[in-house]
């Protein structure tokens, strides 16, 4: 088996403090498509901030995943929404999963709630929750 081998600790620094490989990569941008420094910057820039913006639209993304995989379903609250049944919804969805883990247990589920389990009974009921 062969083992590649890279010298990472032995990069060379110039006089300046610059390392060869950012000098080499500012010298690639001395091309003549760019007129000066400020379009390489504002360039730069563009890129840093759309990534940024590709960045936050993929972490929303991934927390709503993780609120799906709960059974839960992300709400948006920019177009409207009854306060009152999303609050429901919730109570419902967590009544459910936590049955689901119990297998029905209405004791168990309401311990893992941290509720009474006659409060999670007349939830139950009234919710008409079926597992």
């Amino acid at each position: 088996m062969s083992v590649a081998h890279t010298n990472l600790d032995k990069t060379s620094v110039e006089p300046n403090g610059m390392d060869a490989p950012r000098r080499k990569y500012l010298k690639g941008l001395r091309r003549p498509r760019f007129e000066n420094v400020r379009e390489v910057t504002q360039s730069f820039q563009e890129r840093v901030d759309f990534l940024s913006r590709q960045a936050t639209a993929l972490a929303r993304e991934i927390a709503d995943l993780k609120w799906s995989g709960l059974g839960v379903k992300p709400v948006s609250v920019e177009e409207g929404l009854d306060f009152y049944q999303e609050i429901r919804r919730f109570e419902i969805s967590l009544i459910v999963q936590a049955l689901r883990i119990t297998h029905g247990s209405q004791k168990k589920a309401a311990a893992l709630l941290k509720m009474n389990h006659t409060t999670l009974n007349t939830k139950v009921k009234g919710y008409k929750i079926e597992w």
